[in-house]
């Protein structure tokens, strides 16, 4: 890999626009190919809805998936652990991936049904998942607040969970030593364009010509895209990708210590247990623009859930609040395909609430499409003009 001119110009083979949890997955893959890789972040490297997050892995079987958005979580159930042992012996940091299993709960009728037909779907993808009786819950998970009537329980003992934060570090520190230029702070002022492809951009007064582009802005990338097509004309409508930011609020309490190991999920919302005695308490799901603050009544009501399943954690000490915006498509299927009207543009956008959990397939996918490869997986489904 030669490296890249120290000049206002530089010439990568690929141009990464985002520096979340996808667009740093990307950008790794392809350097690890041996490729020129430049990463823009209009902010800071790995600070929105990925870090945000609360690094839930949920179960998938690669041998048995046949639809490709099941291929696609299987590949990334079977890739997490690989990239996180990789990226502690390339960087020396722990991103916490750990295999805990998770207890699923509820309490109202409809969250019940929607519980059981997910776990006969888990089933007959072949991944394992126990249905508890209240008493099997509260001999198995003690902790649990159970004298509540539980209406239906499952145990998945494939959950995973990652400490987001450390893994979007382990990423940018990793991208470094492959040799990625990351570049924070830098917003895309000009997008240069002759006909259908696009030449180069201009970003804090640094021009960077590459020979393909991938956006992985999150839930900006509607914007970026739309930017983007406004650039030229087209002869005639162009399907342009749809995607709304969706506000999810945290809470984070320190038990003092690790009490309880595997997640608690009950329909949106989730406890999920640090090794250090932090517990993340989330989340709503709110269609509130791009504003990320935090509301009182949404953090008392997460901060009550948490007590009503886990009295314990009535002594622990709450440490912050924060909020994330999911980048969410319409059908809530990912975006991973060429930008319409565009020969050399990509799109890896719209993952919604599971960004973390589908960024290695990712960014494999995208490497061999962006690579001129066949990929792993038919990404037909997700093709941005799907209309």
């Amino acid at each position: 890999m030669s490296p890249l001119p120290s000049s206002n110009s530089l010439r990568p083979d690929f141009l990464i626009v985002g520096g979340g949890v996808i667009g740093l997955s990307i950008a790794w893959e392809l350097a690890g190919q041996g490729h020129r890789v430049v990463l823009v972040e209009k902010h800071e490297i790995g600070r929105e809805a990925s870090w945000a997050g609360a690094g839930l892995l949920p179960p998938a079987n690669p041998q048995q998936a046949w639809d490709p958005q099941e291929q696609l979580r299987g590949l990334s159930h079977q890739l997490f652990p690989q990239w996180s042992q990789r990226l502690r012996e390339q960087t020396g940091i722990d991103n916490e991936f750990e295999l805990t299993g998770g207890i699923y709960l509820a309490r109202d009728p409809g969250e019940a049904a929607s519980l059981r037909i997910a776990r006969l779907q888990y089933e007959e993808e072949g991944v394992e998942a126990e249905r508890l009786d209240q008493a099997e819950v509260a001999r198995r998970f003690p902790h649990l607040q159970v004298d509540q009537e539980i209406l239906e329980a499952v145990y998945l003992p494939g959950e995973a969970v990652v400490r987001n934060p450390r893994h979007l570090r382990a990423l940018s520190v990793g991208c470094r030593r492959r040799g990625v230029v990351l570049l924070e702070h830098s917003e895309i002022d000009r997008w240069n364009l002759d006909g259908e492809r696009l030449l180069s951009v201009e970003a804090n007064g640094q021009k960077i010509a590459p020979g393909a582009v991938c956006l992985a802005t999150g839930a900006w990338s509607q914007l970026v895209a739309d930017q983007l097509l406004d650039e030229r004309e087209f002869p005639g409508r162009i399907q342009r990708p749809e995607i709304e930011p969706i506000r999810g609020q945290l809470v984070l309490l320190d038990a003092g210590e690790r009490f309880f190991k595997s997640p608690i999920n009950e329909g949106i919302r989730y406890l999920v247990p640090r090794r250090d005695g932090l517990v993340l308490v989330g989340a709503t799901v709110e269609e509130a623009g791009f504003d990320k603050s935090n509301t009182a009544d949404a953090i008392e009501d997460l901060t009550q859930f948490a007590l009503q399943w886990v009295p314990r954690l009535k002594t622990a000490r709450r440490v912050k609040t924060w909020s994330g915006l999911r980048p969410a498509s319409v059908d809530r299927i990912p975006y991973l395909g060429k930008l319409p009207g565009l020969n050399n543009v990509y799109l890896a956008a719209g993952h919604y609430r599971s960004g973390l959990h589908l960024s290695p397939a990712t960014a494999v996918v995208m490497s061999q499409l962006m690579r001129g490869q066949q990929p792993l997986i038919d990404l037909e489904p997700f093709r941005v003009n799907r209309g």
